[in-house]
């Protein structure tokens, strides 16, 4: 690290190596400190990983929220940053880093949210109400880091900000593992075809239309499903399942990760993910990385980067008929399969990359240091 580095206090996903933690901010982290970001800037790390799946109630998250703004302020008057990094979630997790955001910005220290889920957005679309709080969170920010032009519309129009305090910095989860994985990716010959999911199951993500269009598929289709991860509707869905008769043609293998997760990419030709709402997925981005057939919803940022027919199927949410159609057509078309998992292999390489972001990330901050100095 060099004589001049910024110091950088990072609230976000930190979970102890003896506590598994799943979910793209774990990834997206985890991966940041990996690159070379985490030397060229002096990091101080606070974890604000929810504590249990499903969340604890209201007060109990209060509380715990409550006590990280404490450790916050302390971490922040110990060692005083020259800048705030902050992720947020979605509801609580935005209103906690907004209060951390607000205390950086009357003590005199820029602070860049970063938030990572759509949820926000259509929030906001719903409820004035939601509008309101949200611009006071918001609000305590020097600059909103956007992942996608759909974010930073929303920034600029609806919560106020500069078009240049709302720079574009794209999810960086296209690892060079999955990159390597991609790129060695041959198409598969023999019976059955694989399909994967991977992410919260929830009936949010879709889960419930996905396992439904399986069940339909499965009278004239050979196929196996691959379910990675668990959720609200993890029980539903085996049960759902077992109801059918399903049991040889879908497998639920719970929350994976490492080698167990890329052998599960490595063996998979087709991805779904039908969610309601959504960011920018990183469970899309490792997909394409991997070089694998997607097939995803027209929700959130995903339209902003990927192109119907060109690098993934697009479906409407909650149509089952829609996803039922377009895995049916990627479970008959092997020149499809192809074309869209090397198109979205290619442009994932180009605007996915984690040395990119970290690149973004630090003239960002220098730009802020620049700003201030003059």
């Amino acid at each position: 690290m060099n004589a001049t580095a910024r110091r950088v206090l990072f609230v976000g996903a930190f979970p102890p190596p003896e506590r598994q933690v799943f979910g793209g901010m774990a990834t997206s982290c985890r991966l940041l400190l990996q690159s070379s970001f985490a030397r060229r800037v002096e990091l101080d790390l606070l974890d604000s990983t929810q504590v249990s799946t499903p969340p604890p109630s209201l007060p109990v998250r209060a509380w715990l929220a409550s006590r990280r703004i404490v450790r916050f302020v302390a971490q922040f008057e110990r060692r005083r940053p020259d800048a705030v990094l902050l992720f947020a979630a979605v509801g609580g997790s935005i209103l906690e880093k907004g209060a951390m955001a607000w205390y950086a910005r009357l003590r005199g220290v820029p602070a860049l949210m970063f938030p990572r889920s759509g949820f926000a957005i259509d929030d906001s679309e719903r409820s004035w109400l939601a509008r309101r709080w949200m611009k006071w969170a918001f609000g305590g920010a020097r600059k909103l880091l956007c992942q996608s032009p759909r974010w930073q519309h929303f920034a600029t129009h609806t919560l106020g900000f500069a078009p240049g305090d709302a720079p574009i910095v794209a999810n960086w989860t296209a690892s060079p593992e999955l990159l390597a994985l991609g790129k060695s990716r041959r198409p598969r010959a023999a019976a059955p075809l694989r399909l994967l999911f991977v992410g919260w199951l929830d009936r949010e993500k879709g889960v419930v239309e996905l396992l439904e269009a399986c069940r339909q598929l499965a009278a004239s289709r050979s196929f196996v499903l691959t379910c990675v991860g668990e959720g609200n509707h993890s029980q539903a869905g085996r049960e759902f399942v077992a109801r059918h008769g399903l049991e040889s043609g879908v497998r639920f293998r719970g929350w994976l990760q490492g080698d167990e997760l890329l052998a599960e990419l490595a063996a998979a030709d087709i991805f779904a993910l039908p969610s309601w709402t959504e960011g920018l997925p990183n469970a899309m981005i490792e997909a394409m990385a991997a070089g694998l057939a997607v097939v995803t919803t027209r929700v959130g940022s995903i339209p902003d980067v990927v192109t119907h027919e060109r690098e993934a199927l697009l479906v409407p949410p909650r149509d089952r008929a829609a996803l039922q159609a377009a895995l049916l057509r990627l479970l008959d078309d092997a020149p499809l399969r192809v074309r869209l998992g090397a198109a979205g292999q290619a442009m994932v390489e180009a605007r996915f990359g984690v040395e990119r972001a970290a690149d973004e990330l630090v003239a960002i901050l220098d730009g802020l240091q620049a700003g201030t100095q003059s």
